[in-house]
């Protein structure tokens, strides 16, 4: 697992003390920007909210694998992405749910690719620095400064290996 751009405060030791002692299921999910860094694409959750496209790392997959498969089954993209994550963060997904592992990867793709969303799951493009309801509201903070810092970026050089 390679480091992430940014970790959740006090991730470390939550990983030391929650989650090696009782290592639970992996989640993922990708940050998709528009080349200028001002868009993010996300999908409406049923019960979340918007959120950017993501799920469990299934047994065998590694985060990365499963945030592109989660993509793909999402959005209908197959995108390259990012080898390093951007954000590392300790998350609970429903009221009540254990808190996990969950990797969020990123990539860039123009907002006028066609997407192919899941029945019920609508995907759709925000503005990174708008009041987009999700349900972490701090993690919208924080891909508004990695897009701001990425978008310093030029040219950008997104480091990519081919999809597995």
């Amino acid at each position: 697992m390679s480091i992430a751009h940014i970790a959740e405060e006090g991730l470390l030791a939550w990983f030391r003390s929650e989650w090696l002692p009782d290592p639970r299921s992996l989640a993922a999910d990708v940050w998709v920007f528009s080349p200028d860094f001002q868009r993010i694409l996300v999908v409406q959750h049923r019960w979340r909210g918007l959120v950017p496209p993501g799920g469990r790392v299934e047994p065998g997959e590694t985060p990365r694998e499963g945030a592109i498969r989660e993509l793909a089954e999402e959005t209908g993209l197959e995108l390259l992405m990012a080898d390093r994550p951007a954000f590392a963060a300790a998350r609970s997904y429903r009221s009540g749910w254990t808190a996990t592992l969950n990797l969020s990867y990123w990539t860039v793709a123009e907002p006028a690719t066609d997407l192919l969303p899941e029945d019920g799951q609508p995907a759709r493009w925000v503005d990174v620095c708008s009041d987009w309801r999700t349900f972490h509201k701090p993690d919208a903070a924080v891909i508004a400064r990695f897009a701001e810092q990425q978008s310093r970026r030029r040219p950008h050089s997104l480091q990519i290996s081919p999809r597995p």
